[in-house]
């Protein structure tokens, strides 16, 4: 049951006993390929490596990224003449940060096993520099090193450094948080410290799950940005700090929480086939997305569905201790309904999913054990809609709209 205290300990430490097993597979495999700095680097700093960090699972994802390219280097064509494997490495460099070298080099007429054998040369440079930068705090950056804002980096007058960072102590729960400056330390601390306050007061299992799986905040600031994390990066949220008001903050702490949740299974298992077919209505989206799409929004917006329920309830009984205004228990009271209908619209889409076998029982265990806690709120629900002023409309069109998505996606 993902619901209990005692599942979160078990998930962790079946991730803990993974990393060790995978990591020594991957020093043989690295062994095993063509030399490299990486490989050179790794062997010096093995001891370093022994017990699972986010930090030790990001490099160690990365590496495994390397050992596919140098896997490749032999079967690469040295001509025009494409091969499937030949496309699938291709698109793997073009979706990475060093798709600026690798395509320069193609255009300066390189083959592509050369490009690749380029291309891998900085990667591997890079990754010595992560390593000594980030784990061993030993070096700055060389020249080959990209930019990890994930890891808090930022760059000012040409040079790569660190951001500020903080580490709170919230009830037994250590978060570090990185910023800017001081002054941002001093703001964006106090407003977390209570908007935690407050979700640990009045929705006690979304701040056990918190507690459990976030590790670190960076603030983002670009507005086109709410909130997103890495599933290779376990426990690192990055979350828009400067254009969302509080009610925001509470929603994009407990949302990327979810997916820290939902990522150490996915680091573990094969919780969902993932075929690219845009097939399935995301009704937070109002478009196609593919499977792994809404499986990951059931499960996250789950999380921000039992925070804003919980909120919502405790304001209705009068035992919220923090003066919300109006606006602010209206919204509450909104985001619990829009969820609610959203995730059950998106649930009959998962449960066909499921029987042509695209989800495994695991995964589906996880989804249907959401789906049972969500019913038990239906009466509840109904209660807040026939509360609602500002957002009525806003209830009526979103039903409108699922109704019609109804009709048109419903799959059978």
């Amino acid at each position: 049951m993902h619901f209990s205290s005692k599942s979160f300990i078990q998930l962790k430490n079946r991730l803990k006993r993974s990393y060790k097993s995978r990591f020594n597979k991957l020093i043989k495999e690295l062994n095993h390929e063509a030399p490299t700095k990486t490989c050179e680097w790794l062997n010096s700093h093995s001891d370093g490596f022994s017990e699972f960090t986010p930090l030790h699972w990001y490099f160690i994802e990365q590496v495994e990224t390397l050992i596919y390219f140098l896997k490749h280097q032999s079967r690469l064509s040295v001509n025009e003449d494409f091969t499937s494997i030949d496309d699938e490495v291709f698109e793997r460099w073009n979706r990475s940060e060093f798709a600026d070298i690798f395509l320069k080099s193609l255009n300066q007429g390189n083959s592509l096993s050369l490009a690749n054998k380029k291309t891998m040369k900085c990667f591997d440079e890079h990754l010595v520099s992560l390593g000594n930068f980030h784990i061993l705090k030993t070096a700055h950056p060389n020249k080959s090193y990209r930019i990890q804002t994930s890891l808090g980096d930022q760059k000012k007058k040409n040079m790569i450094s660190s951001m500020l960072a903080a580490t709170l102590h919230l009830d037994g729960k250590e978060l570090k948080l990185m910023t800017n400056s001081m002054k941002e330390m001093k703001s964006f601390s106090s407003r977390i410290e209570l908007a935690l306050k407050i979700i640990k007061s009045h929705s006690p299992t979304s701040w056990e799950r918190f507690a459990a799986f976030t590790e670190v905040i960076i603030p983002i600031n670009q507005e086109e940005f709410v909130s997103y994390s890495h599933q290779e990066l376990p426990g690192t949220s990055m979350i828009n700090l400067y254009h969302r008001d509080f009610v925001d903050l509470m929603d994009d702490l407990i949302h990327e929480n979810g997916h820290h949740h939902l990522n150490y299974y996915l680091n573990l298992d094969n919780l969902i086939e993932e075929p690219i077919d845009c097939i399935y209505y995301s009704p937070w989206r109002r478009t196609l997305r593919p499977l792994r799409g809404i499986y990951h929004a059931y499960f996250t917006f789950f999380w921000a569905f039992k925070l804003f329920a919980d909120l919502a309830f405790s304001i209705q009984q009068n035992t919220t201790s923090y003066p919300f205004n109006e606006s602010e228990k209206e919204k509450m009271a909104w985001r619990a309904i829009e969820e609610f209908h959203m995730l059950n619209f998106t649930f009959n889409d998962l449960k066909w999913a499921y029987k042509k076998q695209l989800i495994s029982s695991q995964g589906w265990e996880l989804i249907e054990e959401q789906q049972k806690y969500l019913k038990k709120y239906s009466k509840k629900i109904s209660q807040l809609e026939k509360q609602l002023k500002i957002h009525r409309a806003d209830n009526r069109n979103l039903k409108t709209t699922l109704k019609s998505a109804t009709k048109k996606f419903l799959k059978k």
